[in-house]
């Protein structure tokens, strides 16, 4: 501050001053906000994040829809494994039950003791039943002259028609 004081006398000694002292300001200003951007800057830069917005937005699209179609590939496969292997349970157990392969497929359950259990009520339907015998091993009863007028009836009855 060695400087002294000066009057100033005419208006173009202070508007050199001024001028002076805004230039220094904006000079620090400048300095200051160097690192900041600019209105022009900020709309340059928003123009090219909505630009890469919405480039991402469309290959999310894209990325959406092979998701959505693989995931329909996924449970298509699914279905059909579920299926095959609930084919061959059934086949397995019908052929441990006896219930011809042919039949496999009617059976009826969602677990194997389900299905175990229809086959065996199936097989049961299935099995050959015993027929009464046409004669009596029983010596003390004695069907063959029961049988041998019943016989006799049917050729009667033949005979009479022709």
């Amino acid at each position: 501050m060695s400087e002294e004081f000066k009057v100033i006398e005419t208006q173009e000694e202070l508007d050199k001053i001024i001028k002076e002292r805004l230039a220094r300001k904006e000079r620090d200003l400048n300095e200051k906000y160097k690192d900041y951007l600019g209105p022009d800057r900020i709309k340059d830069l928003e123009a090219e994040f909505e630009k890469k917005l919405a480039k991402a937005n469309e290959e999310l699209e894209k990325a959406n829809e092979k998701i959505k179609s693989h995931d329909q590939v996924v449970s298509d496969l699914t279905n059909r494994a579920t299926k095959a292997e609930n084919d061959y349970l059934k086949s397995r157990i019908a052929h441990e039950s006896g219930v011809p392969f042919e039949l496999a497929g009617r059976l009826v359950g969602s677990t194997e003791e389900e299905l175990k259990q229809d086959a065996e009520n199936f097989a049961s339907f299935l099995a050959p039943k015993s027929a009464p015998p046409l004669h009596s091993t029983d010596s003390s009863k004695s069907n063959t002259g029961d049988l041998a007028s019943m016989l006799n009836q049917i050729n009667q009855q033949f005979a009479n028609q022709n």
